[in-house]
């Protein structure tokens, strides 16, 4: 109850700091792409791409259209496949109005990444300003700006990576830096205990962000704070409090080159990389899973033509006592690609990835593929 008291009183601190505000001005000129509807000031972009993947794996893995590493067998068993698809491609609609409390904008995307290539659902929030952003976005523990351009859909194993429902303020101080809270949606993603009974969520996550940006790049540090709690069909609850922190940021350099880095710890850190958030420990009672993830990756320009991007992530988990000696200890991920951008808008790429999946056990698997792809953008 405290966090969302906090939020609220954020709430109205902002609208009353909005609410003398003069109407936003519609642009004089509407921005190439943008249409703007007939009699009204609002503009509408619609956008995406369309992308073509070629999949070949030189060992199994149980991810066919991604490179999930823990997805990698570690029974020793060999093979080759080959896939295409194209699921990746995107769709995106972006609406913007001016208002009295500034610009207001409602943003929708999916991808075909549903069930046997249906429309999936990724993005729809409402944004006031630069102020409030209520719906669906990249959570703000994570830092969107330096998604690695992988090929490769999954992106690195043990990388701060999640898409949730969130109502989120952001307070900006000049033109360089802000600060970011928001209430997200929470995860019950954990070991399920041998008793009976069921996982709940009593509150929503707080996180939190601080991000300066210069041309040299930028910085950003970000946490959050969590509870999960497992209630016993008979018996007291079981409360495990969890929180973690992400140090990431961009370093440019040379002319269009760039060094992005990211580091996530803390007791609960799986709950936004995709992984268990609690285990067990020796007695059967939940515990949390301190995790830890490292992120470094390398992009060059060798032309205007061609550019390149490598990737290298590894994670660990401080396992519990009562995990089962199947349960990930270790994962790496490493992609290299050449990417030949043949028009302004469309390219070709070739990329490696490796993987490497350890459990408890100390049994190991890795997997190799080799991805080609082609992406037309129309945005």
């Amino acid at each position: 109850m405290k966090r969302i008291s906090i939020l609220l009183f954020l709430l109205s601190l902002t609208w009353f700091q909005v609410s003398g505000q003069a109407i936003a001005e519609p642009p004089t000129e509407i921005p190439p792409g943008w249409w703007e509807i007939p009699k009204t000031s609002t503009r509408l972009k619609i956008g995406g791409y369309v992308k073509f993947d070629l999949i070949h794996d030189f060992s199994p893995i149980a991810s066919p259209d991604y490179f999930d590493v823990s997805k990698i067998p570690t029974d020793g068993s060999e093979g080759q496949s080959t896939h295409l698809h194209a699921k990746e491609t995107r769709i995106f609609m972006d609406v913007r109005t001016p208002s009295k409390v500034g610009e207001l904008r409602a943003y929708v995307e999916g991808d075909f990444y549903g069930t046997n290539g249906a429309f999936r659902f990724r993005h729809a929030f409402l944004e006031i300003g630069d102020t409030w952003l209520a719906g669906q976005w990249w959570s703000n523990f994570m830092d969107e700006s330096i998604i690695p351009n992988t090929l490769d859909f999954e992106k690195p194993a043990a990388y701060a990576f999640a898409r949730h429902a969130m109502l989120r303020w952001k307070k900006s101080f000049g033109e360089h830096s802000y600060l970011a809270l928001a209430l997200e949606e929470p995860s019950t993603n954990a070991q399920q205990p041998a008793e009976a009974g069921k996982f709940e969520s009593p509150y929503p996550d707080l996180t939190a962000r601080y991000r300066i940006t210069e041309k040299w790049g930028h910085i950003q540090l970000s946490a959050f704070a969590a509870q999960l709690r497992y209630r016993y069909d008979t018996g007291d609850n079981d409360d495990v409090s969890l929180f973690g922190g992400n140090l990431s940021g961009q370093l440019n350099f040379g002319k269009r080159d760039y060094f992005i880095y990211q580091v996530v710890y803390g007791p609960g850190a799986g709950r936004y990389r995709g992984g268990l958030s609690a285990g067990l420990d020796a007695n059967g009672d939940l515990e949390a899973l301190t995790g830890f993830g490292a992120t470094a990756g390398l992009y060059h320009a060798w032309s205007d033509k061609l550019s390149s991007l490598a990737i290298y992530n590894q994670g660990s988990e401080d396992n519990t006592a009562g995990q089962p000696l199947s349960d990930i200890s270790n994962v790496s991920y490493l992609a290299v690609n050449l990417l030949w951008h043949f028009t302004e808008k469309a390219f070709a790429g070739i990329e490696y990835l490796h993987g490497l999946r350890e459990e408890i056990s100390g049994a190991d698997g890795t997997a190799d593929r080799l991805q080609f792809s082609m992406k037309y953008s129309f945005n």
